[in-house]
Formats: structure tokens, sequence, C-alpha cells
């Protein structure tokens, strides 16, 4: 179908020629011809449930989105642009920092009460202890002196048990916490029941510790320790908020015992109380009488300077505080040793940094903190709490001068961008736009930096957070100020709204995780999420009028939160968006169709997809240059367009837009080849708007897809030709019921009145590709019995054999092939079908009738090559070549044993391709030899392998040349010329060395081809070895053991072994070393079955050594004497099993060597009788191994078992006699089909009675 253009809207006059292009596209593009295409295809229609548009397409295009709100709120308003929802982001209101007001130190109670730590003891003991103490004083008199001790003991009780119920009530706090945090109310009130109770018991020791002290101050006025019990008392009524009465003990204390070592804890307490009471000048002027007693008797005195530096600070005199803290410092570090004095000093370095921001200059305050602080890591602490003192107090300036010095400073800092992102707020604070865009580029190259660096996961996270902030704030400053607000209308910047959306864009793909992010530097209630901030990018982006972006843009805003504030609002603009968008790129061609019309496909390839006479390549060359039909992925604008008009289809039902809209939306899936989809939509709108404009143009494009479903996707969906071929008539009614509607759509009128013919073929052709062969033959059937004007009968019926053949249905494909010889013989396609009757006959390994046909074939048709198949003909079997069909007739004919037959076709396999096939007619021909070998005519042998050197000795390949020598020397060897033979077997050798292995790799032929042939030529040199081999061992056995001495005198026998014997075993050795290295060479090629026999051969030649000396005559004398025989025969085997002298080279000595069959000394292991029996060993293991038994391995077996009975019985299993018959040219593979019991059934393809018939098999 070219690409039509439509005239404009008004204009009816030329739609109809795009009706019929996609039906005539449908005629003569659609029905490919299947003559020969038996590739394997997938099952579309299996995939869809057998139908054409699946359910799964139909939900997609029915079901209307969950969750998100119906765009209609805004739809039914005629808004023309999205709502907007701009909120400034906001700084978190406060109030200006002062920082702390309040000391970080509080003294603790033992420490306040002047005591020492001391270690908790068990509230059992105590309890105890103070029950023992209570009834010791109990049981005193009045006036018993030891009274005051025993009091200020149980007072000192009553403390350690305050002391234990106060940190009871404080180890519940955090549990408590927890409770509250998990929600967990039955373990909360538990935990404050606990507290409720430790509290209590607290206060019951209080006041009983405050009787006991009172008590005592009473009964004993003089007691020698009354300032201790004074300060106890006025400490626990100060603890029970009895303030008035605690000052009065505290004034006792004072004025009765002004040296007691308590006078600088009372006068502490009236320090802090007045501290606490918000009073400073008289808090300052307590502290500064405690810092009146020297360190060394005040163990607060530290503190109370600490105290001092505070109560100056809420007295404003910033000066005196700054002094106060710098020598507390000074006092902890001169006085490492005084209480709590690390801790002093530590909080005193940080909190000076307080009033120095008050007082001190932001340039020499590194300076200054170095003086105070331990090491350079402490003043840099120092100064950054100056520096966010200033940030929080707003004073930009010294803000941005502190946080440089520091990046200065430390440039290699954890805190790096912490300090970046706060010079940048200060200068977006306070600095005019250009200095505020170039301070972000510094922050965002600075966090891109950093998080590239190893640094802890918390300064990351600080570093993204405070990033993040700055872009979000500074992202809605500037859109805000471009579009302005209710009130306010804005600048309408172009340049403003890039940058904003440059940083929306930047915060939302550099932070995808900002929903779980913290920004503690703005209001939490506008903390930005992906959420929000996706919506005031998408809405800076339609203020842009940028289309192509905004409607991806708001999709993403209903994405991230369906039931959100401003999901609504988003999906609305959405459709907005893409509305604008379509119109922008695909309203010029929206009503174009795609596609090429017939009679562009008549020309290139020919009805019905025909070859035409340009053959295999022309084929190629078209397949490559055909477009691809494949669903492709949508594009995210595509997803956006879909997504919005689904939508909008969903939920605006009365919109006169509503058939534009279903139609944008089936054009997309049309675009992208989702055929199924487009095709419910486009029926729907020519069915169900017939009254729209847009009608005829969906009616075209819900044929096209049928058509593109049923045909050119995957391997078709016949379901689709069938729903093709049921909408003729209601589109026929539509469109074509009255003289007017056939007036108003004439072309589309004609081709529906002309699709049903080519519709069934197009079923059957689909079916075929969907492999459901038996229902593609029925189809076929079909056509023959209903529509023979269709034409084609010769395709239809070679299709209906292909289909049998596929679905195991030989017998009726070998009927339907027999009718197509008998009724069409002038057809191309009758010829191939004689080739296709052999390989029916060949694949039911009805090998006789299978020769009959294919020898047919070749002798007719003998120029087929098969150069005009395709690669699918190739792969399914169907492509008719000649000479495979005379090679598989020669194989055949050998393996019935039909030997005039196979020379005959080898005569003509010869005639036909000698010149053009040069090296398969060797192959060919060689085969012929195995005919003669079967019979053992060895003369004919002979001359066979001469003549096939001669002839084709240029040709053949390697292996071949190989074994043409090697059989002619085994024709020699059993005529008895072995003199002759030996030459042969020589070449055969030779021509292995001169690289036959490297000319077979180099061959043209598949891998596993070259891997035979080169088997074959190791196997047939192997076989070449081992007959040369044979030669020396002949001459091994031409030495004779030499003729025994008339008598066994021992001087004969003597003589007769220096003279005779002695030589005859060096000559015997010798020739026994040649023979042995000869079989050696076959090892080094790997053959097994010559690899035993080379072994059994060099073990009977070691055996023949051991039996001849075992042979060797006795000295009379010697076998008289039983003890001097026994003597002898023991030497004898020692000597043949290696034993003999040691070192010493005298017999009979302890270092002699007895040889045993695990011995590794040289000469044991080179023992004849060793040696002999490593070879047969050698060769019944790899015999074994192999499962390859012959004359060899049993030789091997018989002879081991000869030479050690126990270790080698004889096997009792049956063995099968290794044979080997010489390989003949490669085997075709067959088809793989098998018979079914339908094959009986002659309905088929015509009225005609052949029949297939049987004939011999193998």
């Amino acid at each position: 179908m070219g690409r039509n253009r439509t005239p404009g809207r008004g204009k009816v006059s030329t739609p109809h020629r795009l009706a019929l292009l996609a039906v005539a596209s449908l005629i003569a593009g659609g029905l490919p011809l299947a003559v020969g295409a038996q590739e394997g295809a997938r099952s579309s229609s299996a995939a869809s449930g057998g139908m054409c548009m699946s359910p799964a397409a139909r939900q997609r295009v029915d079901e209307c989105p969950t969750g998100a709100p119906p765009p209609s709120q805004r739809a039914g308003s005629g808004a023309s642009a999205p709502a907007t929802h701009l909120t400034q982001t906001k700084r978190r209101e406060e109030e200006k920092k002062q920082g702390p007001t309040g000391p970080s130190i509080e003294i603790d109670a033992q420490t306040a009460a002047g005591r020492e730590a001391v270690a908790a003891r068990a509230i059992e003991l105590l309890n105890r202890e103070v029950q023992t103490t209570e009834r010791i004083i109990g049981r005193m008199r009045d006036d018993d002196p030891r009274g005051a001790d025993y009091l200020l003991r149980l007072a000192e009780t009553y403390f350690e048990v305050q002391t234990y119920w106060r940190t009871r009530a404080g180890s519940l706090d955090q549990p408590i916490f927890e409770a509250e945090q998990s929600g967990n109310r039955d373990q909360l009130q538990q935990l404050q029941r606990q507290r409720q109770e430790a509290n209590g018991h607290l206060d019951e020791a209080r006041q009983a510790a405050i009787r006991t002290y009172a008590r005592l101050v009473q009964s004993y006025p003089n007691y020698s320790r009354m300032d201790e019990v004074l300060f106890s008392l006025a400490f626990g009524l100060e603890e029970m908020r009895q303030f008035e009465r605690a000052r009065q003990v505290y004034f006792r204390l004072i004025k009765g015992y002004p040296e007691s070592r308590f006078i600088p804890y009372a006068y502490l307490s009236f320090a802090e109380y007045y501290f606490g009471e918000g009073q400073m000048r008289e808090a300052q002027q307590f502290y500064t009488k405690v810092t009146e007693f020297p360190p060394e008797r005040n163990p607060v005195y530290g503190y109370a300077l600490y105290k001092q530096a505070w109560a100056l600070y809420n007295l404003e005199d910033f000066r005196g505080a700054l002094q106060q803290f710098a020598r507390t410092v000074e006092f902890a570090t001169q006085n490492p040793d005084a209480r709590d004095a690390a801790n002093l000093a530590r909080q005193s370095r940080r909190e000076m940094v307080l009033p120095y921001a008050r007082v001190g200059r932001p340039n020499q305050a590194l300076q200054f903190f170095r003086r105070y602080a331990e090491n350079d890591a402490q003043s840099y602490e120092m100064l950054e709490a100056l520096g966010e003192l200033y940030y929080d107090t707003g004073q930009w300036p010294e803000t941005i001068g502190i946080y440089h010095e520091l990046m200065a400073e430390q440039a290699s800092s954890d805190r790096l961008c912490y300090w970046q992102s706060r010079v940048t707020n200060a200068i977006v604070s306070s600095r005019p736009k250009p200095e505020q865009v170039t301070e972000i580029r510094r922050l965002i190259d600075m966090y891109n930096t950093y998080r590239q660096q190893s640094h802890p996961q918390e300064a990351l996270n600080e570093c993204r957070s405070a990033t993040a902030s700055v872009l979000v704030e500074l992202s809605t400053a500037w859109h805000r100020e471009a579009i302005g607000t209710d009130e306010q209308p804005g600048t309408n910047d172009r340049n403003t709204m890039n940058l904003a959306s440059q940083l929306y864009r930047l915060t939302l793909d550099t932070f995808p995780d900002m929903d779980q992010m913290e920004f503690p530097d703005i209001d939490r209630r506008d903390w930005p999420t992906n959420y929000r901030v996706s919506y005031f990018y998408a809405e800076l982006l339609w203020r842009m009028e940028d289309w192509a972006q905004c409607g991806p843009a708001f999709d993403q805003v209903v994405e991230l939160n369906p039931q959100g504030e401003f999901t609504s609002d988003a999906a609305y603009a959405a459709v907005l968006c893409y509305n604008n968008l379509y119109q922008q790129q695909y309203a010029g061609n929206e009503r174009d169709v795609r596609g090429r019309s017939g009679e562009q496909q008549e020309e290139e390839g020919g009805r019905g997809g025909r070859r035409g006479r340009r053959g295999r390549r022309a084929q190629q060359e078209q397949a490559e240059a055909a477009p691809t039909f494949e669903p492709q992925p949508f594009t995210p604008v595509q997803e956006g367009m879909l997504r919005a008009f689904q939508r909008f289809v969903c939920f605006v039902q009365n919109s006169e837009e509503l058939p534009t809209v279903k139609y944008r939306r089936a054009r997309i899936y049309y675009e992208t080849n989702h055929f199924e989809e487009a095709a419910i939509l486009f029926r729907d709108i020519a069915w169900n708007h017939r009254d729209s404009e847009l009608a005829e143009f969906a009616a075209n494009l819900y044929l096209d897809s049928l058509n593109m479903m049923g045909t050119r996707v995957g391997q078709g969906n016949p379901e689709c030709i069938t729903e093709l071929e049921q909408s003729l008539d209601p589109m026929h009614g539509f469109y074509c019921g009255t003289p007017e509607q056939r007036d108003a759509h004439p072309d589309l009128c004609e081709v529906v009145v002309n699709l049903r013919c080519d519709v069934v073929r197009l079923q059957a052709e689909t079916l075929a590709r969907q492999n459901r062969h038996r229902e593609a033959a029925d189809a076929y059937r079909r056509i023959i019995r209903q529509y023979r004007e269709c034409g084609r009968l010769d395709e239809v019926i070679y299709n209906l054999a292909i289909e049998y053949e596929a679905a195991r249905l030989l017998g009726r494909a070998i009927q339907a092939r027999t009718t197509l010889i008998e009724r069409f013989p002038e057809s191309p396609l009758a010829k191939r079908a004689v080739y296709l009757v052999g390989a029916n006959y060949h694949a039911l390994a009805i090998y006789s009738r299978a020769a009959d046909y294919y020898e047919q074939f070749a002798t007719r048709y003998p120029g087929e090559d098969g150069s005009e198949c395709t690669e699918a003909e190739r792969t399914a079997g169907t492509c008719a070549i000649a000479h495979a069909a005379l090679e598989n007739a020669v194989f055949f004919r050998l393996g019935l044993g039909e030997e005039e037959r196979a020379i005959e076709d080898v005569r003509l396999y010869e005639r036909n391709y000698r010149r053009s096939r040069a090296r398969e007619t060797s192959q060919v021909v060689f085969s012929l030899g195995s005919i003669y070998e079967r019979q053992g005519n060895w003369g004919r042998v002979f001359d066979h392998y001469r003549s096939f050197l001669r002839q084709y000795g240029r040709q053949a390949l390697p292996h071949e040349v190989i074994r043409a020598n090697v059989q002619m020397g085994r024709a020699q060897w059993e005529l008895e010329e072995r003199g002759q033979a030996e030459g042969y077997f020589r070449t055969a050798t030779q021509v292995w060395t001169r690289g036959a292995g490297e000319a077979i790799n180099r061959a043209e032929g598949t891998d596993e081809e070259r891997s035979l042939w080169l088997a074959r030529a190791r196997d047939a040199t192997s076989e070449a070895l081992f007959y040369l081999a044979e030669y020396r061992f002949a001459e091994f056995r031409a030495i004779h053991f030499p003729r025994l001495p008339s008598t066994r005198t021992l001087a004969s026998v003597t003589r007769w072994s220096t003279e005779d014997l002695a030589p005859w075993l060096q000559r015997k050795r010798e020739a026994l070393v040649t023979a042995e290295q000869a079989y050696n060479l076959i090892a080094e090629l790997n053959v097994p079955q010559w690899q035993i026999a080379g072994a059994a051969r060099i073990g009977e030649m070691y055996q023949r050594i051991v039996d001849d000396m075992r042979s060797a005559p006795i000295p009379e004398e010697i076998e008289r004497d039983d003890e001097l025989y026994g003597i002898y025969v023991d030497a004898l085997e020692g000597a043949l099993n290696g034993s003999g002298p040691g070192p010493d080279g005298r017999p009979f000595t302890p270092d002699d060597i007895a040889c045993q069959p695990e011995s590794t000394e040289p000469q044991c292991v080179n023992a004849p009788v060793r040696q002999a029996m490593s070879k047969f060993e050698f060769c019944l293991t790899l015999a074994t191994r192999v499962r390859w038994f012959n004359e060899f391995s049993q030789q091997c077996e018989v002879q081991l078992n000869r030479l050690d009975a126990q270790r080698y019985p004889l096997a009792a299993e049956l063995r099968g006699t290794a044979s080997f018959i010489q390989d003949q040219i490669a085997t075709p593979e067959p088809i793989e089909l098998t018979t079914d019991a339908e094959e009986a059934d002659a309905e088929g393809a015509a009225s005609g009675d052949a029949a297939a018939t049987g004939g011999g098999s193998t």
C-alpha cells in the first residue's frame, strides 16, 4: 500500500482508492505461495488462544485506568490549560536563633551534695541496712554519744536509697519513649507505673533522710560533724522544693561553720537557685563567692567559673562572658584532675562561640579559637559552630566569610559539600540572580564530585538534602517570578522559565529518593517530594508550550500518586498536551495507509509470491529489503499519548471529539505494528461511528490490520483471515448496501465482492505457517472441491502434499504427489514431486522404492542442482537436487546388495557430473570398491582403486587417496604379492606425512565432514603402518632358535650357549626393537583397533623370546641333581623376569634383585616377561574400554592367562567380534517423519486412484 495522501476535510472523491489499495494488498501480496516453504513456525494462533484478537489485547484496549481520578473533572468545564498548584517553598519560620541561653552542664546530685561517687548497692542490701540501723538506734538511750554517728549513718544510707531510685526512674525514660513511638499502649502504661513507683520510693527516701538529719541536729547540737549534717539537711530540703527552709539551714551553716568544706557547696546552692529563677546578678554574686575558695579545697570551683560565664552572657555582658569561658578552659587545662575538668573545657570551648559572635571579628575567629582549642580539628569545629550561628541569625556576609575560610582550610573535609550549601543559601538570600546562578553551579559541581568520593553515609545524606533544598527553593521562586500569581503578574521571561525548568529536571533526575529525604531548613508542610516537584515542572512546561515534554511530565505525576491532590488536574492536562502534540506531529498524515499496491507486488515478485526465473538470490534480495511487521516498542511519547487518550475515551463519553481521539489512539497502535489493538479500535470506528469522516479510513485500516496479522506478522494467524472473511458481509452492508452507498464507496465495494476466493487460500497458507498442518490440508482440499475457479491447482495439490507430510500422513502425501505427477506432468512442481515421493519412501525406510524415484528424478532431470531453492526449502528437505538423489540411490542399492543397480547408478553419476562435480563423483566412484571387497575379489579391488587413482587422484580427498593405496596394498597382500604390497602401504603413509591432515582441514565441507574425513585418513594410515610393521615382524620371526647340541654335557651346553645362543639372542633382540619401533608409530595416530593389533604383536614377540629361552637344553649333570636343577630353573626364570645379581655383580648375595610385578627397577621393567605382560595388558585394557574385540584382543587375553593365570583368568562373557566395513559415500539425512494409521484413507488431492506401493527394504 503506497502512502496515498488524502485531501483535506470536506473532499470525499479520493478516499475510496485507499480501501482498494488495502484490499489489493491482501489479494496480491497477502497470499504467499507455500511451495517449498516448510520452515518451522511459531504458532501465533496458539499464542492468542485460537482467535485473531486475543482477550489480552481487547483488555488492553477496553480497560480503564484504576485509581486515577477521571480527567473529566475539568474536561467538562471548557478549561484549556492545567490548573496551577505552585506554592512557595518557604524556609522554616523560626525566631532568630541566639544560640543556647543556658549552660549545657548541670551539676549532679552527688557533687551538689558534696559527696564522692560510690558504687551503687542493691536495694535489698540498702533496705536491710536501714532496718538494722533503725533497730540499733531504737535500742539506744537518748544520751548515748554513739547515737549521732548512727543517725548520720542512717541518713547517708537513705541518700544511697535515693540514688538507687533516682537511677531506676531515669533508666525507664528511654523504654517509655520507645513504647510511645511504637504505639504499644500496654507496655507504655506498665513502664509509666514503674517510673511512678520509683519516684514514690525516691520521695519517701528523701523525706526519711530529712527527718533523720533534723533529728540529729536537734538531739546532738554539739556533734563534731554538724557542718556536714546541716549541709545535707539543707540539700535535702532543696530537693524537696522547700527553698526557704533550705536557705535558713544554709545561713546557719555559713555563720556557724565558716571554715567548713561545705561552704562552697552552700554558696553554689544559692547561686544555682537564683540562676534557675532568672536572677542573674544575684547568681553571679554567689558564683563569685564560690570562686573565693581556692580550687584545692573547692571541688566546684571550675563549675562556678563556667556558670559565671553564662550568668554574664544572660546579662548581655558578652565580653565578660567570653573572658569567663576562656578562664574556665584555662582552669580545666591547668587542673586536669579537677572534678569534671575535661567536660567543662569541652563545653566552654563550644559555648564561647556565642559571645564571640556578638563581639568578635569573623576574620580573626580561627586564630582566637586556636588559643583555646586542644588541636586544629577542635578549632575548626568551633569555627563551623560560629558559621552556623551567623547562618541561623541571618548574618549573610559573616556566614559566607566563615564557610569560605573553612573550605579553604579543609578542602578534603567530609563537611565540604554542606559548607558549600550554606554559602549558596546565603548568596541566594542576599545576592543578585547572576551570582545565584554561579553559586548554584558551584553547588551542583560540588555535589557531583562529592558523591563520587569516599565519604561517610551521614555526610552524603546531609550533602544530598542541602543541595536538593537549595535547588527546589530556587526553581519554585524563579517559576513564580516568570508566570506570576493571581495577585501579581509574572515577567513571562523565557530565560527565567528555561532556568527554572532545568533546575526542576536536574532536581528530579539527581534526587529520585526525594520522598525519603529530610529538609530541616524548609517548613515541613512544604517539604518537596517527587510528586509535588513533578507537577510544578509539568505545569511550567505547559506554560512554555513544550508539548512533547509536558504530556509525559503530567503522566509522571499521575503515576507517582494516583490519589494525589493534583492528580485529577494532571490527568486532564496530559490529554491537552498530547492532543497539541498529535496535531503538531501526526495530523498531516494521519489518514495515510501503509503498504504496497497489488500492481507493485506483481511487478516485483509475481502474483502469489512466485520466484520467477531470478532464482534464490533475487528472492533473498527481496526478503532483505522487505519491511518487518513485528510489533515495535512504543516511544515514551507514544506511551503517554495512549494513556492520555485511553483516559479520555473512558471518562469522556459524550464529546464530539471522541471518534477523533479513538482514531488517533488506533493510529498510534497501527504505526507501531500493534495490529491487534489497532484492528479492535478501527473496527469500533468503522462499525459504530459510520457518520464520522474518519469511518472509511478506519474500515480501510481495519482490513489492513487483519491482513498484516494473517500474513505478515510472525508466521501469520489464520483466525485473522477468518475474521476478515466474516467481516466482509457486515462491511458490505454498511458501505455497499444501497446504490447511494456503492456510489460513495465504489472501490471498496468492488474489492469486498472479489475477496472471498483469496481469503480461503490465505487461510490455508496461514494455517500452514502456524504448524496446524492437518487443518491446512483440509483447507486446501476445500479449495480443490469448492473453488476450482481460483486456478493454480498444481500449487494447491503441491501444498496439500506438503501439509500431509508435515502432519505425518505420508501415505496421503505420496498419493497427492502421484496425482500431481499424473495430472500436471508439465508443471514445474511435478518434477519436484518425483523427488519428494522418493524422500517420502526414504523416510518410511522403504529404500527400494525410494531408490526407484530418486533414480527416476536423476535420470529425467539431471540438471536440477537446487540453485533456485530457498533456505527454507533446504531446511525442510523439499529442495530437489538430482545429484543428491542419485547419491542416495547408490547408497540404498549398496545397502540392499543390489550391486549391479548400484554400479549402473555410479556410472550414470560419473557421466552426468564428472566435470561439474568432480570431487563428489570421485567419492561415488570410490564407494564401488566396497562391492569387490565384500565379494573377496582382490584382483578387482586392486584394479578398481588403481583406476580410481588414475582418473580421480587429483580431485580425490587425501583420505580417499590414502585408503585407495591401502586397499591396493591389501589386495596384493591377499594375493600373496607382499613384496609389491609394501610400496602401496608406504605410499599411503607418505601421503599422510606430507600434510594430509592440513589439506583435509582446508577442504570445502562442514566441520562434521572434515572431522569424518580426518578420522578415515588416520584409520587408513594406521592400517598401512601396521602392515609395514608386519614386514619387520616377519624378519623377527625369521631368526630361528639355534640348533641344540647333540649331547647335553655341561661343557657342550656351555659352548652352545656362548657360541650359538648368545648371538641368536642378540639378533633376536635387535629385530624385536626394530619391529617394536615400527608398531609404535601407530600410537601417534590414536586409532584404537590398530593400537590393539600393534600391542598384541609386540607382546607376541617378547613372548616368543620367553618361550624360546624356556626351551633351551639343560645339562644332564644339572638335570640329574634336583637341587642344582631347581637352582638352574629359578635362575632362568629370574633372568626372564629381570631378577639377578645386584650392584656387586655376584649372584646369591644379599644385594640380589628379586623382581616382583610392582618392581620399578629398570632390569625388572625391561625383562621379557614384564614387557610381554605390559603390551598384552595395554592391548586388553584398550579393547575393553573401546569395546573392540577381535583376534588380537583375544590373543592378548590368552597370553596374559598363560603368563599369570591367577591375575588374568579367561573371561566367561561372550563378546561380539569387531568387523570393519569400508565406509561408503556420506549418508544423506532422511526426513524424520513417521507413518500414520490414516494413510489408508484415499480421500485427498483428486479422484485419481494412484496408491502408494511398498518396495524392498534393508
